[in-house]
C-alpha cells in the first residue's frame, strides 16, 4: 500500500517533539503496512535500536511504540523479518497486517514503527500473525520483538536522488540535514553528510506538517511523505509563490528529480548518517 505513518501527528514545537525514533542504520521504507494508528495503543518513546536489543522483561519501555531504521538481514516468511541494530544484534519484526511484503534491494534499509514486546514463542499467536510457526522463531524466544504497525522504504537523500524512479508514488521516510530555500517558506532541501549535490532533495508542503520556524538550518530531521517527479504542477501546488519563469528556471536544474510532499517532519534521534 502507498501510505505510511498512520501515527498521530507529532507535537509541532521542537522541544515538544516526541518521536518513536529508534534509529539504527539508515533505512528504506517498504510498501507493506498496517493501518492501525500507533497512537491508539501506546505512547511513543524516543530510543535507539541498541536500546531495543538491550530491553529486559518488565522494563517500562515494553509495550511502547518505537521506530527502527535499519537494514534487513533475514526474511523469515511473509509475516516476519529481522533487522540489525548498530551493535550488530538482531531485532525480530512481526507484520500482523498480513500484507504482502517484498524486501527491498540489497543495501536499502527500512523503517519500522510498532509496539516493542518480549517475544514468547510458546504463545506466538498473541501477536496477530496468522499461521505463525513457533519452530521458526525459537531462537528469538524471550528476546525483544517489534510488532509492526507500518513498514516503509527509507532511502538516504543521495539514494533518492540517484534512483528516483524506485521511489516515485511511494511513501518514504528519509533522514537528512535541513537547509532552507530562499523565498520558499513552505519547503526546504535535505542533504546528507559528504554528499556533493548543490541542490539536495526538495521537500514541499512543510507548513501543513510543521511550523518551519521551529526548524533550524543543519538540523538532522526525518521526513515522511510521498515522492513524486518534479514538474511545474507540483511546484505550483507547493505554494512557494514562484512565477512561471522561476518555476521553469528551477526545473531546468532539477529535471527528472524527486520532490517529497511531506506528511510529517521530526528531529532524528541520532547524528547525521554519513554518505558512503
Amino acid at each position: 500500500m502507498k501510505s505510511l505513518h498512520n501515527n498521530q501527528k507529532l507535537a509541532r514545537g521542537r522541544k515538544g517533539w516526541v518521536g518513536a525514533i529508534a534509529l539504527g542504520l539508515t533505512l528504506s521504507l517498504v510498501s507493506a503496512c498496517n493501518t492501525t494508528a500507533p497512537g491508539n495503543q501506546a505512547e511513543q518513546e524516543n530510543v535507539t535500536s541498541d536500546q531495543v536489543t538491550e530491553v529486559e522483561p518488565g522494563e517500562a519501555i515494553v509495550g511502547e511504540l518505537v521506530t527502527v531504521r535499519s537494514g534487513i538481514t533475514e526474511v523469515i516468511d511473509d509475516n516476519s523479518f529481522v533487522v540489525e541494530s548498530n551493535n550488530g544484534d538482531s531485532i525480530l519484526v512481526l507484520n500482523p497486517a498480513g500484507a504482502a511484503f517484498t524486501p527491498p534491494e540489497e543495501n536499502i534499509p527500512v523503517q519500522v514503527t510498532g509496539q516493542l514486546e518480549i517475544f514468547d514463542a510458546a504463545s506466538a499467536d498473541q501477536y496477530g500473525v496468522e499461521g505463525l510457526d513457533p519452530a521458526l522463531y525459537e531462537e528469538y524466544d524471550q528476546q525483544p520483538v517489534i510488532v509492526a504497525q507500518n513498514v516503509a522504504l527509507a532511502p538516504r537523500p543521495q539514494d533518492l536522488w540517484n534512483a528516483p524512479d524506485e521511489y516515485f508514488d511511494e511513501t518514504i521516510a528519509i533522514e537528512g540535514d535541513l537547509r532552507p530555500l530562499d523565498g520558499a517558506d513552505n519547503g526546504f532541501a535535505l542533504f546528507e553528510e559528504g554528499w556533493t549535490s548543490d541542490t539536495g532533495v526538495l521537500v514541499v508542503g512543510v507548513d501543513q506538517a510543521v511550523d518551519i520556524a521551529d526548524l533550524e538550518e543543519g538540523e538532522n530531521v526525518v521526513v515522511t511523505g510521498q515522492a513524486r517527479p518534479a514538474d511545474a504542477a507540483s511546484l505550483q501546488e507547493a505554494g512557494f509563490g514562484w512565477d512561471d519563469d522561476q518555476i521553469q528556471e528551477f526545473l531546468s536544474r532539477y529535471e527528472n528529480r524527486p520532490v517529497i510532499f511531506v506528511e510529517e517532519v521530526y528531529p532524528s534521534a541520532v547524528p547525521p548518517h554519513p554518505s558512503v
